[in-house]
């Protein structure tokens, strides 16, 4: 019976001892994984082209913490941070994301065995809203960018309206000019006909005795004279009316 009592005794360590040590070899329990770590400060609205994107939390002390940002139809974009000794981590970054609505997770991961890493956190949902372009590394806002069309757009308009009297008035000019030219033609061809017709009458005057058909022809010369003035007078108004 003693005998018996002291087998089972020593099944019993047996089976204590070798289940120490056994343990040993088993992977870490739930109670090691790493905590999970939280945002505690994220924004509601981000402008990326005003503001720098401010995230807050706690994790594990002294750990890696990764920061993605992802986006529906987008690649995901990460960042890291390092929490200090009471836990606390920072990210501040100007961070070029596209207009809507983007979520935010984070993960830690031990600094000094990277096989050790936490879940992803919850999601936070932040909307971001782009007020402009960036040409060549210069953010240019859609009211400066409004106010460059505008003013371009006036300055076309000015050049437009400049070039476009310009043009009138060089064609008044010529006008003007080829108005003056054909005054000047019908004056020099009429002048040449009142003075034949004058040099006529003259001739006519000079004589004392004039015949007959000699007296009908200053009566026609004098009629043509006078007809001669007023043709020239219509004639130039006529030019003036055509041009």
């Amino acid at each position: 019976m003693k005998s018996l009592h002291k087998n089972i005794t020593l099944l019993s360590l047996g089976l204590i001892f070798g289940l120490g040590g056994l343990f040993r070899f088993l992977p870490a329990t739930a109670a090691e994984e790493v905590p999970v770590p939280v945002i505690a400060v994220n924004p509601d609205v981000y402008y990326p082209l005003d503001e720098v994107l401010y995230l807050e939390g706690n994790a594990a002390p002294n750990f890696i913490v990764q920061v993605r940002f992802q986006k529906q139809g987008a690649k995901p974009i990460n960042f890291s941070a390092k929490s200090d000794s009471r836990g606390e981590w920072v990210l501040a970054e100007k961070i070029p994301l596209g207009s809507g609505d983007w979520e935010v997770r984070v993960r830690a991961v031990d600094a000094q065995d990277k096989e050790k890493v936490s879940e992803w956190s919850n999601q936070r949902v932040f909307k971001v809203i782009v007020t402009g372009i960036t040409v060549g590394g210069v953010n240019i806002k859609f009211a400066g960018l409004t106010s460059v069309i505008i003013i371009l757009l006036l300055s076309g308009l000015f050049i437009i309206i400049y070039f476009k009297n310009r043009v009138r008035r060089l064609k008044e000019a010529l006008l003007s000019k080829e108005v003056g030219e054909a005054q000047e033609s019908v004056r020099e061809g009429f002048n040449q006909l009142r003075q034949n017709l004058l040099d006529e009458l003259q001739l006519l005057e000079s004589r004392k005795d004039l015949s007959k058909e000699e007296l009908v022809r200053k009566e026609q010369a004098l009629r043509n004279l006078e007809g001669l003035e007023h043709n020239l007078h219509k004639e130039i108004k006529d030019i003036e009316e055509k041009i």
